[in-house]
């Protein structure tokens, strides 16, 4: 039986293709549930909690926030490109840098919170 590809619809070829791509998009997330990356990506949200409760009650002036998401956006480029560089990882080092870097911002958030 011959099968012709003008026979099959785009959203069956587009199915296929998803499914032939499911390996890596495992393998992604596996990397994504790292635990030394985990750790930082759960830092981040908690962070952001923190940011988005100062911006409620109004213990974060509008330049406060910038300056601090400024700081985060910096910190998740710098782990993206360093995930990249690596595989999907983060090596022990990296993760205790990041991590420094962290540790800053949230004294950062928590002086601007109580100024």
């Amino acid at each position: 039986m011959k099968v012709h590809l003008s026979s099959f619809s785009v959203p069956v070829l587009a199915t296929c293709f998803c499914l032939l791509m499911a390996p890596s998009a495992s393998a992604a997330s596996f990397a994504q549930r790292h635990p030394r990356r985990a750790e930082v990506n759960h830092r981040e949200r908690h962070q952001q909690l923190r940011i988005a409760n100062g911006i409620r009650n109004g213990s974060l002036s509008p330049a406060e926030v910038r300056q601090i998401e400024s700081q985060e956006a910096a910190v998740k480029r710098q782990e993206r490109r360093e995930v990249r560089a690596n595989g999907g990882y983060l090596t022990r080092g990296q993760d205790r840098q990041l991590n420094r870097e962290l540790n800053g911002i949230s004294r950062d958030i928590y002086q601007d919170k109580h100024n």
